[in-house]
């Protein structure tokens, strides 16, 4: 891989286990997931869908690493295949599909590629972050926040020196400070990530908030157990003139993406709600 490829912006390509999966008991879930995927393989038997695509279209239903472990076991079961296919170097796609349904998947994975190798290249990637934190920092700000720092990791007389890990910024408002993480990818939060950025607001004493595309009920615990808040807004965002590729995401992956000019109000809406209860109380 090139050096713009961290994890930040293409772990969503990658086939990749929860670190602890293989070492707990097999979760019963899985047997859940298989039958949600045997379902929707049967109403899709002319399609082709890569691994994550599947996880995002079943996560309000299935964990990401639930639904990984279904797909797995029903390739196992030669219920589905598996075409592996390059996207960018060493990075691959698996794709998988119905065939006892269905041969001709060749045509599909093809116009699939050309969608995601135009949404994973390194600049779009980028810009996709840095648009979601500009967005959200903005829509706060209008809503009478204050910004002690972006990309930060002090406050005050304190200072988190335990990693090199910043929070995308910190702001106050009503007497009350938190230090903030964005999130705009289609994977959730690495689950080290989410527990380095609670660290640091534990130690410089400050509410986090976390502001995700999306993240499981188990990782939003986490956060409200540490006095914060986790803000989801589903459909992942892409920079200004990026219409015509959410189009062709939505067309042909059916992943939930957006170019939105500023935040719907009704997002903000839910944190002020949650804020204005942190200072009544």
């Amino acid at each position: 891989m090139d050096d713009h490829d961290p994890s930040d912006y293409y772990e969503e390509y990658y086939r990749r286990f929860e670190p602890e999966k293989e070492f707990l008991p097999r979760d019963t879930e899985i047997d859940e997931a298989k039958a949600t995927l045997i379902e929707f393989f049967e109403q899709n038997r002319e399609k082709v869908f890569y691994y994550k695509q599947l996880q995002v279209k079943l996560e309000k239903k299935h964990f990401h690493w639930i639904t990984e472990a279904a797909i797995d076991e029903l390739i196992g079961e030669n219920y589905i295949g598996l075409q592996i296919e390059q996207l960018i170097g060493a990075t691959r796609v698996n794709f998988v599909f119905h065939p006892r349904k269905w041969r001709y998947y060749k045509t599909p994975i093809k116009t699939s590629l050309e969608v995601i190798r135009a949404y994973s290249h390194h600049t779009i990637a980028m810009a996709c972050g840095e648009q979601a934190d500009t967005l959200f920092f903005n829509a706060l700000m209008a809503r009478g926040f204050f910004c002690h720092g972006q990309d930060t990791n002090g406050y005050k007389e304190k200072k988190w020196t335990t990693t090199n890990h910043n929070l995308d910024f910190m702001i106050e408002k009503d007497e009350v400070v938190y230090g903030c993480e964005v999130k705009n990818t289609f994977d959730y939060i690495s689950r080290e990530q989410l527990s380095v950025k609670l660290q640091i607001c534990r130690h410089l004493e400050i509410k986090p908030v976390f502001i995700m595309r999306y993240s499981p009920k188990s990782y939003n615990k986490q956060i409200i157990d540490a006095g914060g808040y986790a803000l989801i807004y589903e459909a992942q965002i892409y920079p200004f003139g990026q219409n015509d590729l959410v189009e062709k995401i939505r067309a042909v992956l059916g992943l939930p993406v957006d170019c939105p000019r500023a935040i719907p109000a009704g997002i903000i809406d839910r944190f002020m709600t949650w804020h204005n209860k942190q200072v009544a109380r």
